[in-house]
Formats: structure tokens, sequence, C-alpha cells
């Protein structure tokens, strides 16, 4: 268990650059690509803590297509 209480797995897709890029830091600092992706997710959360919008804008097609 985390420091942060539960964890929950879930997956996403990732464009595939992004998933090459993510693979070189990991085994770069040897660590898994979970742990990359996991510390980029709750740094995010933190920097973006108590705001009720995201930072990134997306046109409103692929907002609506995507919900």
């Amino acid at each position: 268990m985390s420091a942060r209480g539960k964890s929950i797995r879930t997956s996403v897709i990732l464009p595939q650059d992004a998933h090459v890029r993510i693979q070189g830091l990991a085994s770069a600092n040897d660590v898994s690509a979970a742990w990359v992706i996991r510390q980029a997710v709750l740094r995010f959360l933190d920097d973006y803590h108590g705001q009720t919008e995201l930072p990134l804008r997306l046109p409103k097609e692929v907002r609506t297509r995507d919900q």
C-alpha cells in the first residue's frame, strides 16, 4: 500500500511516441513504466489541486467524443 492510501489498477491508451519515451525513461532509471506514469499523474494532481478546470483545454469535439 502506498503512502497515499489504497491503490487501484487502471489502464490508459497512449500514443506510441509517448509509450516509447516512458519506456526509455523507465529503463534508464531502473524503474517500471507504471512507476513513471504514476509519478507523472501524482505530480499533475498535486500541481492542480483545488482547481475546477483542467489546464489542458481540449477542442470541444474531442471532449464530447470522449465522454
